[in-house]
């Protein structure tokens, strides 16, 4: 199943739901600094969203690389 859902004002959400979860974000403001996650478990997914909801800064993207993707 896939889903697209706008998560603020400048970033959408793009996930596609399996066995394990692949996700991108992308912020309009730098859209060349996507944000990409594969492999997730629900409770990370939901974890990753949440913390980019609440950094809506740019930098934001960069954070949730840093703690998601290692």
């Amino acid at each position: 199943m896939k889903s697209t859902f706008n998560l603020s004002e400048f970033r959408t959400v793009e996930a596609e739901f399996g066995v394990t979860i692949s996700m991108v974000s992308v912020d309009s403001r730098v859209p060349e600094n996507s944000f990409k996650a594969t492999g997730l478990k629900l409770e990370e997914y939901n974890e990753c969203v949440e913390f980019l909801r609440e950094h809506g800064h740019i930098f934001g993207m960069n954070m949730a690389r840093e703690k998601f993707c290692k």
